[in-house]
């Protein structure tokens, strides 16, 4: 749940660029080695690091959004709760 909470902290654009910029690096790391290199063993380890990394981006993706929807879902419900029960919310 701290790592959520410092998620909403961060610029989010500022981490997903960062982390696909990452990815990006290590596919082009990856065609490199398959085109410079004839080490089969050479080619698993390229692959599997640009798998990893792609990876690990989907899923921090999906954390950074995510924590985007449930604050979104927090505030609609605030809204209609607000709105039930004639209360003002903090924009009004």
């Amino acid at each position: 749940m701290q790592a959520f909470k410092k998620l909403q902290q961060l610029n989010k654009k500022r981490v997903l660029s960062t982390v696909w910029f990452v990815v990006a690096l290590s596919w082009l790391a990856m065609f490199a080695v398959l085109f410079t290199t004839d080490g089969k063993s050479m080619h698993i380890t390229a692959v599997t690091i640009a798998a990893i990394a792609t990876e690990l981006a989907v899923w921090c993706t999906a954390a950074v959004l995510g924590v985007a929807v449930v604050d979104g879902r927090k505030a609609i419900v605030s809204a209609i709760k607000n709105k039930l029960t004639g209360q003002r919310g903090l924009k009004d």
